[in-house]
């Protein structure tokens, strides 16, 4: 019998799906507003969230200047400006401004992997 794969079927178990029932409440909780994350597939904020206007007047409140990328991404706003001299990278969250992370600006250079490399 070398070379040749012979294929056991797998017998069926003791229980079945009926055999279980969910013995907890028929609605969960309500999930509390704060804990809401925005869309991370959307492409563009919602009709609620701020728009790049908006996002851009708050930064530059904030000190930050000349714009040198807006892009709505992965659910967030993500720019890249300047503070002072230094080019920033920033991720903003759309309805509230808040800057989720600031970053120095490194143009992939300070990833892992380069563009090139990806699959």
């Amino acid at each position: 019998m070398s070379g040749t794969l012979v294929a056991h079927a797998q017998q069926p178990g003791p229980f079945t799906a009926q055999d279980f029932q969910f013995s907890g409440p028929a609605t969960g909780p309500a999930i509390p507003p704060h804990l809401y994350g925005p869309d991370l597939d959307g492409g563009t904020p919602s009709e609620i969230d701020l728009s790049a206007a908006a996002v851009r007047a708050r930064l530059q409140r904030l000190g930050f200047h000349r714009f040198d990328r807006m892009q709505y991404r992965n659910g967030y706003w993500n720019v890249v400006a300047y503070h002072g001299n230094k080019k920033r990278q920033l991720t903003v969250h759309p309805a509230t401004g808040v800057i989720r992370s600031d970053k120095p600006y490194c143009n992939n250079r300070c990833n892992r992997y380069q563009r090139s490399d990806e699959f």
